[in-house]
């Protein structure tokens, strides 16, 4: 007789020990994250003389740097996924599930590995030694090599339904779109290139590199898709699924 009546409570554990992972998550990620990008914002600041000297562009700020981007959308979908966790709004669900597919695990993906990578190659290319008085290591790794753990993390304890592929790339394309002509119009305003070592590149160099981003960041996206259909196969097993509020 204790059988049954073991095992639905033993299944009830369990349900209830993955929700308080995926609220703790959510809420030390939301909260981590939250304050770096405040950090960067407000502290982690290049002083005047680096935008006479030509180091900086005087306009767009932070806004003009992808890794500070990657990182307010990181922030802002931990606070989404953390509100879900308390309040379980269908329309929550489905806004964090598309982005977690289009921007949270493919673009911390593309900050991180183009970041490293370049740093390997060439250090002061990316992140010059100087940036160092300025930009915290603490900060630095949080902003290039956490953002891939967390996400890494989500996609493993969270249950999430990617969107129509179509749907979740033409999302990323429109935000890669964007923000490639937003740092063009940068140059064009200022004739300062966001990352410098972009203005050692011949044009067409330069191109290349900007496709291989894009390539890669696509790539990354259909990595995620593939790691949420392996971790999550009945979240994926066709659109007549219906919604379940403990997703």
């Amino acid at each position: 007789m204790q059988g049954p009546v073991a095992e639905p409570m033993e299944r009830g554990n369990v349900f209830a020990n993955a929700y308080k992972t995926r609220l703790l998550l959510h809420l030390a990620a939301s909260t981590h994250l939250g304050y770096a990008t405040y950090y960067d914002y407000v502290y982690a600041q290049l002083p005047p003389l680096a935008v006479e000297m030509g180091l900086e562009a005087p306009i767009g700020g932070k806004l003009k740097y992808m890794t500070f981007l990657c990182g307010l959308l990181q922030f802002t979908y931990y606070s989404l996924a953390l509100a879900y966790d308390v309040v379980r709004v269908r329309r929550l669900k489905l806004l964090r599930d598309y982005m977690l597919a289009s921007f949270v695990v493919p673009l911390a993906l593309t900050v991180s590995l183009t970041f490293w990578t370049l740093y390997a190659i060439d250090r002061e290319s990316i992140y010059p030694g100087l940036l160092d008085l300025i930009y915290p290591v603490w900060l630095n790794q949080t902003m290039h090599t956490i953002v891939v753990v967390y996400a890494l993390v989500e996609l493993c304890v969270t249950q999430h339904r990617y969107p129509a592929r179509s749907k979740g790339l033409a999302g990323l394309g429109a935000f890669l779109v964007a923000y490639l002509a937003w740092i063009h119009y940068v140059w064009l305003r200022t004739g300062v290139w966001a990352y410098p070592f972009l203005g050692a590149l011949a044009g067409p160099v330069r191109l290349v590199f900007f496709a291989v981003i894009v390539v890669l960041a696509f790539a990354y996206y259909l990595f995620g898709e593939r790691m949420n259909s392996i971790l999550w196969p009945r979240a994926n097993c066709g659109g007549g699924r219906r919604w379940s509020s403990s997703e």
